[in-house]
């Protein structure tokens, strides 16, 4: 039986040697305060930047080292099969504003790699959702056809570049992915300097959304016209925060890595119960074979190494592999209608923002979050804002149709 590391460790963690921020040891004063120093904070903090306002990011450990660290690297606008679901429960304009949105982004975060110059292993590559099972053909084939009219690069596929066959797949082209460790260490260096900043190991204990706005810590208070909360751990003065349990619900996934003289290009996931999502990376000098999935709501009494053993024992089987080099876990919060939840955090916040439920597709909705709290913070107009706005009723009234698909399967 194929082995798994002892320990968890993420494989893109251990591809760069970041710089180290120190933590606030006195009161400063910026126009916006972000508290988590992830994608989603720090990409928000480089485009509020570059539009002028000074920034202070504040994370309570190092950057990067939550979700952002352990995630699987696709940075796509193809999210499972979401489209023809969106367009059923929200509406044909809701699910064509995402697909924009999120295409979009891919176009964005290339954009500031280039300007940047950022060396962090991006790589376009089409994305497939396929299926090995016969039912769900028509399936992939009305999300081929939905997606294709909302303009998205959709068609539809009975072949892919993977080792086995396939009945179905929905294939998304000239998609990406990188290093997201690399790539926000690029961000970070960027962001810190010129009256704003980035503080590592520096905890909120008291945020209050007024005029001014703060954001209090052990050693010191942080003075802003606007506050973004982009962390998945609700912060502890925000006693109120732990109310967006009625908008959305936290779950936990799994990737093993394998290093592999397999030639494979694409980007996968499927739909199926016994396939997973699956990504050939380059990095440098390595070529590795990521497999991710087994999620299951957080917290529940699950067995991880149990869990891990059921990708590695797939990764062997399907792409014979020898060995798994590492195993990682990552959880994420996902709203009850599937898409994100960014802007006011409460119908009474004056200054005070959130970006939450990113649904396992982080690295896209990052960005996509980003430029929204931009344009909102700015005045400036923004068309995706509204479906992805938290106050918005559809994530509430969604609640009954998820709890179904988890009692009934």
């Amino acid at each position: 039986m194929i082995t798994l590391p002892h320990e968890e460790k993420s494989f893109w963690q251990t591809t760069v040697t970041k710089a180290k921020y120190p933590s606030l040891k006195e009161d400063i004063e910026v126009d916006v305060a972000i508290v988590g120093g992830g994608i989603s904070g720090l990409s928000a903090a480089y485009l509020l930047k570059n539009a002028g306002q000074t920034v202070a990011v504040i994370e309570r450990g190092s950057i990067g080292r939550g979700t952002t660290g352990h995630t699987t690297g696709k940075v796509t606008s193809q999210h499972n099969l979401i489209y023809t679901e969106l367009s059923q429960q929200l509406g044909e304009k809701s699910a064509r504003l995402y697909g924009e949105a999120n295409q979009g982004a891919i176009g964005q975060i290339e954009k500031i790699i280039k300007s940047e110059k950022i060396s962090c292993d991006w790589h376009r590559q089409d994305n497939y959702v396929y299926t090995r099972d016969t039912a769900q053909v028509q399936k992939y084939k009305e999300e081929a056809k939905i997606t294709t009219k909302l303009g998205l690069p959709a068609t539809f596929a009975t072949k892919s570049p993977l080792p086995f066959d396939i009945k179905a797949a929905v294939k998304f082209s000239d998609q990406a992915y990188f290093n997201s460790m690399k790539y926000i260490s690029g961000l970070a260096s960027k962001i810190n300097k010129g009256g704003s900043y980035i503080f590592e190991n520096t905890r909120a204990i008291t945020i209050h959304d007024g005029e001014p706005s703060t954001v209090r810590t052990k050693s010191g208070t942080i003075t802003a016209k606007n506050i973004i909360v982009a962390t998945n751990v609700p912060t502890p003065p925000l006693v109120a925060r732990f109310g967006y349990c009625i908008l959305e619900y936290p779950q936990t996934s799994y990737i093993v890595a394998a290093r592999t003289n397999l030639k494979l290009s694409g980007m996968y996931i499927s739909t199926d119960k016994n396939e997973y999502s699956i990504l050939p990376v380059k990095s440098g000098t390595d070529n590795l074979l990521l497999v991710g999935g087994e999620s299951h709501i957080r917290d529940f009494k699950f067995n991880k190494k149990t869990r891990a053993k059921r990708l590695a024992s797939y990764t062997q089987e399907r792409f014979g592999v020898k060995s798994i080099d590492y195993r990682w876990s990552a959880w994420d919060y996902q709203a009850y209608d599937n898409l994100p939840l960014v802007g006011k955090m409460y119908p009474w916040s004056k200054h005070l923002y959130v970006v939450s439920a990113f649904r396992k597709w982080g690295l896209s909705n990052s960005m996509v979050s980003a430029m929204i709290l931009r344009d909102l913070i700015i005045g400036q107009k923004n068309e995706w804002a509204e479906i992805y706005n938290p106050l918005r009723s559809s994530a509430i009234k969604s609640i009954p149709r998820v709890a179904k698909q988890y009692l009934t399967g």
